[in-house]
């Protein structure tokens, strides 16, 4: 079973992770950037890896409907999908399960367990679109642990072309127990600073089983901040020194879960965009209760119980249907991520320096790059460099020590085979993240070689390329001040 544990260390995972995943490309900007001018592109299946069934009553022989829902998505912003045809074949899990189609697919009248399903437009982006639902529910003589596989391949029409997925196969297991599930809250962009939202939260169970207790926890980037405390919830509360980018929050919920109930956790997972809000992320998990998985969430932490009254789960009159990216018995739908794109600014300052001496002479520069806020600015999603730091070296001077965060970049060969030549340029790489007001500098040991008025300075760059995280431009409104001189005089004295 996967545990609090691991969901922490995928916390800890993606603060350095560089992924292009559909839920986990967060950050705005990004999708296309890359790929803008070239005529390719693909079609991606968004399923789970498994799919559990809860198996049928043993005396009514009745057992509760899942939806599986298909997605597809496509990368080039420069493609136009107009739309396809997908097939699903589910031949076989004639053993295993009844299907029931949606109007948009036609079933094959030679093979009824197979049908093409028809879709529109596909618009570009790091989120999925659905294109199906397709109900399913464990046959009434299907017994725990026997298993089908589902296959899924796409084709679409496009300004390029055709084009045409892989086939995907999902395992479909049958099993009895609790189906945990938490949906996905939409992606929100545009929201102001010192803005409340209500995150339409709901945890459901869609299994066969009550879970007694809950382990439900929340990761909060730092431009967010929860509305309410809750006294059965402990909070880690840790400085940015040692918890750079995000706080968590753990809650023991000592109240069943029962299958075919949706609860409400609306109020538990409001949160506010802080003055320093740009980028920010919330990340949502749960699981039945452990001792074990409760004392290795609190390990990650330092912790603090919450002061106000205990968080209680409020059924809904109308529970959430089945959608499966998988239930407990799989899990893949107990852990989300939703982003929250906030309408600010930080203004980034490149940061030179001026040396001088004469030539012999070793002088140490510092140079780098300074957030004037208001915001922060975090590449949680991609997990890529928010302001990577070109530095020209003044002409005469020599580095003879550099922090190890600086390299001479390659040249000729993309493949890297060429060997990098020193022409006085480096890059220097930066955290995912950069405070409000915080900055990141890099020291310089330099030879001078030689003095000359005549020769050019050097300079430091914050280039605004975006290829993996979010581009300068998209956040900073002064990107004249993303410049500065590293310059070299003569020592006079």
């Amino acid at each position: 079973m996967r545990t609090i544990q691991g969901q922490y260390a995928r916390r800890r995972r993606w603060l350095a992770l560089v992924a292009v995943l559909g839920a986990a490309a967060l950050i705005a900007g990004s999708a296309g950037s890359a790929v803008a001018d070239e005529q390719t592109d693909s079609l991606f299946i968004d399923s789970p890896y498994e799919l559990p069934l809860p198996v049928a009553d043993s005396e009514s022989g009745n057992a509760i409907q899942r939806t599986f829902e298909v997605r597809l998505q496509h990368y080039n912003a420069d493609n136009i999908v107009t739309g396809g045809h997908l097939t699903v074949d589910a031949s076989g899990l004639a053993d295993v399960a009844e299907v029931a189609w949606p109007d948009t697919c036609t079933p094959d009248s030679t093979a009824p367990l197979t049908a093409v399903c028809d879709f529109g437009a596909i618009p570009v982006g790091w989120s999925y679109r659905s294109v199906a639902e397709i109900r399913l529910r464990a046959k009434a003589d299907a017994v725990v642990g026997a298993s089908g596989t589902l296959r899924l391949s796409a084709t679409a029409d496009s300004s390029f072309g055709q084009l045409n997925s892989d086939m995907t196969e999902v395992p479909v297991t049958i099993g009895d127990g609790p189906d945990l599930s938490l949906n996905q809250v939409p992606y929100l962009d545009g929201v102001a600073p010192r803005t409340d939202i209500a995150q339409p939260v709901r945890l459901s169970n869609f299994g066969n089983q009550p879970v007694d207790r809950t382990l439900l926890t929340f990761f909060v980037s730092h431009g967010l901040a929860l509305k309410n405390r809750y006294g059965n919830c402990q909070y880690d509360d840790a400085d940015p020194v040692t918890n750079p980018t995000m706080a968590a929050v753990v809650c023991v919920i000592d109240q069943p879960v029962v299958p075919g109930t949706t609860y409400d956790l609306s109020d538990a997972a409001a949160v506010r965009t802080t003055r320093a809000a740009l980028y920010e992320r919330f990340d949502y998990a749960v699981q039945p209760y452990s001792d074990e998985a409760y004392q290795q969430a609190l390990r990650f932490g330092e912790f603090v119980p919450g002061s106000g009254a205990d968080l209680a789960l409020e059924p809904m009159a109308a529970p959430l249907k089945a959608t499966a990216l998988a239930p407990d018995l799989g899990e893949e739908d107990n852990y989300r991520v939703t982003q929250i794109n906030v309408a600010n600014t930080a203004d980034l300052i490149a940061l030179g320096d001026e040396v001088s001496g004469k030539p012999g002479d070793t002088v140490t520069a510092t140079v780098g790059v300074k957030n004037n806020g208001p915001a922060w600015v975090a590449s949680l999603g991609a997990g890529a460099q928010v302001a990577p730091v070109e530095v020209q070296l003044p002409e005469g001077t020599t580095a003879v020590a550099k922090p190890d965060t600086c390299h001479i970049p390659w040249t000729g060969d993309d493949d890297g085979t060429a060997e990098p030549v020193d022409t006085g340029h480096y890059v220097c790489q930066t955290p995912i993240y950069l405070w409000e007001k915080g900055r990141n500098t890099f020291t310089f040991t330099l030879r001078i070689d030689s003095v000359d008025p005549a020769n050019a300075p050097g300079s430091v760059t914050l280039p605004d390329n975006g290829l993996e995280g979010p581009r300068i431009s998209d956040f900073d409104p002064q990107l004249h001040n993303n410049t500065a001189p590293f310059t070299l005089a003569a020592d006079t004295g």
